[in-house]
């Protein structure tokens, strides 16, 4: 007799016999058995509906064939399926994929880049029907977009279950689109989200199923790469090597304090791209310089957001986005524009006049170093603005995700510079430091004070040249 406990990781039994719910979504680390599961899951979903049949989806349809073609034929034969090669399943290197059992299921490999595999995944036989999708590594896909066209293909007709198995290993930057996509699966009603990593496995299971060298490669790279180990093994956000601003965090996004009396100061930092995108981003200091706030920013690029727009547009856009900071805080503000766009700056000059608005001033941005021994400008802003996500100084609202996607996604070429080449949004990080630039020496200064550092501390610290 075959025990599931015996051959599915201890994690993964409470969901196991699941077919009532619709989303089973099941991310983590590696060596967390996932896969395992969902290579038995299937056979064991078929042994009780001799209808069902299964479609299993990658990005690359080639993919399959080391991965989910060859654990399932592994699966079916630890529930004691007999599968034999020309029969259930195709032997040739380059034949198609598919797998059927004696009883009449049938599984279909799907590859998103194959259009003659997706086309072909149908039922095979009359009464039929596909009622488990197994969506696997789903982090490969372009976008939620892509991943609900495919379940749209399966889900619909009406049949008395469906299941579709979720399985990814989540990606280090939390901008990729699964992470926005699971705080929507959160409130779905019928959904269920596990989390699991190699250490939730009984050690009988660690030490049987992964191996004592496993385990020893796993504790070797939590002691040498710890941010690499984190992302691998636990399944989390981390800061890998590249990274720019490594000093950025989770805790770093909240719903800030918008209360006016509780600022010092505010201005805008503006960034104007004809091709780049233009941004504007809102900057607070709290009273006594005791923390900072970005409360609200601004971004369009043609090509990407919706609309097309020119010189005039976004400068209606920027009298916009300055009514409404008036309207919320009510405070004079200095606006900050690059000084490399003089024609747009002067254009917002002009218009301010013509508009006869006042509340705030325009000027362009000085963005020459302000410390001595400064590398360079850029480098002491990415410096100072890794001192302030160190001592929890700076805090970004939650709206502003084209800024924090941006934090997150921040990497350095090969010479270890800034990358700059359209692959990463340079924009929205130019217009956030031109906000607060023009203080950077302020800054510094009282973060040192209330961290009870001397400068050289600070400078070994947060690894400033």
């Amino acid at each position: 007799m075959i025990r599931i406990s015996e051959i599915v990781a201890e994690p993964h039994l409470e969901h196991f016999n699941d077919k009532t719910t619709t989303h089973q979504i099941d991310k983590g680390g590696r060596s967390s058995c996932k896969s395992s599961k969902n290579e038995i899951k299937v056979p064991f979903l078929f042994m009780s509906d001799p209808y069902a049949e299964a479609a299993v989806v990658r990005k690359v349809y080639k993919d399959h064939r080391d991965t989910t073609f060859a654990g399932l034929k592994i699966g079916f034969e630890r529930l004691g399926w007999n599968l034999k090669p020309r029969v259930n399943y195709p032997d040739g290197k380059n034949s198609a994929m598919y797998i059927k059992t004696a009883q009449g299921n049938y599984v279909h490999f799907v590859g998103l880049n194959d259009y003659e595999s997706s086309k072909g995944a149908r039922p095979t036989r009359l009464g039929n029907e596909i009622k488990i999708l197994w969506l696997f590594e789903i982090t490969q896909f372009d976008s939620e977009y892509e991943m609900s066209n495919v379940i749209a293909n399966y889900i619909r007709g009406k049949k008395d279950w469906f299941v579709i198995l979720y399985e990814f290993n989540p990606p280090a930057k939390t901008s990729h689109w699964v992470y926005e996509w699971l705080r929507k699966m959160e409130k779905h009603p019928n959904a269920y989200i596990q989390h699991t990593n190699y250490q939730d496995l009984p050690t009988w299971q660690q030490t049987d199923w992964l191996g004592n060298d496993t385990i020893d490669e796993i504790n070797a790279m939590k002691v040498i790469d710890y941010e690499q180990y984190k992302s691998i093994y636990l399944g989390l956000p981390a800061n890998l090597s590249g990274s720019v601003y490594k000093k950025f965090r989770n805790e770093h996004v909240q719903k800030v304090d918008r209360d006016p009396n509780n600022y010092m100061k505010f201005s805008i930092g503006v960034d104007y791209g004809e091709t780049d995108a233009t941004t504007f981003t809102l900057y607070g200091a709290l009273k006594a310089f005791k923390g900072a706030r970005v409360l609200d920013t601004y971004y369009h690029k043609n090509g990407v957001s919706r609309g097309e727009k020119g010189l005039e547009d976004y400068a209606d856009d920027f009298f916009e986005f300055m009514e409404e900071y008036w309207d919320e805080f009510g405070k004079p503000c200095k606006v900050y524009v690059d000084s490399a766009a003089k024609h747009f700056w002067s254009y917002l000059k002009r218009e301010k006049v013509r508009r006869g608005i006042g509340r705030f001033t325009i000027h362009p941005t000085n963005k020459t170093a302000k410390l001595k021994k400064s590398d360079s400008a850029i480098e002491e802003r990415i410096s100072t603005t890794n001192i302030m996500f160190g001592a929890n100084w700076l805090i970004i609202d939650e709206s502003c995700k084209e800024l924090i996607k941006a934090f997150d996604e921040c990497e350095r070429n090969k010479k270890g510079d800034r990358r700059d080449d359209g692959t990463t949004d340079i924009d929205s990080l130019d217009s956030f430091e031109y906000s607060w630039m023009q203080d950077i020496v302020a800054i510094q200064n009282a973060i040192l004070r209330q961290r009870g550092y001397i400068r050289e501390q600070v400078r070994r610290d947060y690894q400033i040249n």
